[in-house]
């Protein structure tokens, strides 16, 4: 495998590339990629840790919209946080994954409210968290209009 300079969001499909050419990877290589990374954080040796795009917008909807169906789903969600979310110290982060969102013992992010599902610093929220739009995750909703929630959001929580 020929090597590149990507970046490769780990919950997700999308790749980037740094080069200014158009690379394209393969399934087998994200995959490959993808397995490495991991091992590779398990064992402390890698982070993921840099800055969010200033091109997506904030998403701007009723942020307790639908939790009574969803549960929150999108607070136990892994990903990593920017660089000065870790340096302002207000949102907790994963020793064992640094510097990924920290999780409870019930997958939930730890700034979750469990009776209100509100987070608890709204205002300081991560910047994934205020651009992340599940009505149009179909790993979450089938039929967001018609309240369709996909039957294998809640596999990833602990039991």
């Amino acid at each position: 495998m020929k090597e590149k300079d990507f970046f490769i969001d780990m919950d997700d499909k999308t790749t980037i590339s740094h080069s200014d050419e158009e690379d394209v990877i393969s399934e087998e290589e994200r995959a490959y990629i993808k397995k490495k990374i991991e091992r590779l954080m398990e064992k402390g040796i890698f982070v993921v840790y840099g800055d969010e795009s200033d091109e997506e917008k904030t998403v701007l909807f009723d942020p307790g919209c639908r939790k009574e169906l969803c549960k929150a789903i999108c607070c136990s969600f892994v990903f990593a946080l920017t660089k000065k979310e870790v340096e302002k110290g207000i949102i907790k982060w994963n020793p064992k994954r640094p510097y990924f969102i920290a999780k409870d013992d019930d997958g939930y992010c730890p700034h979750l409210d469990r009776k209100s599902l509100q987070c608890k610093i709204w205002e300081d929220r991560p910047e994934r968290c205020r651009k992340y739009d599940c009505r149009k995750d179909q790993n979450v909703w089938i039929d967001w209009k018609g309240n369709t929630i996909n039957k294998d959001v809640f596999k990833h929580l602990p039991k």
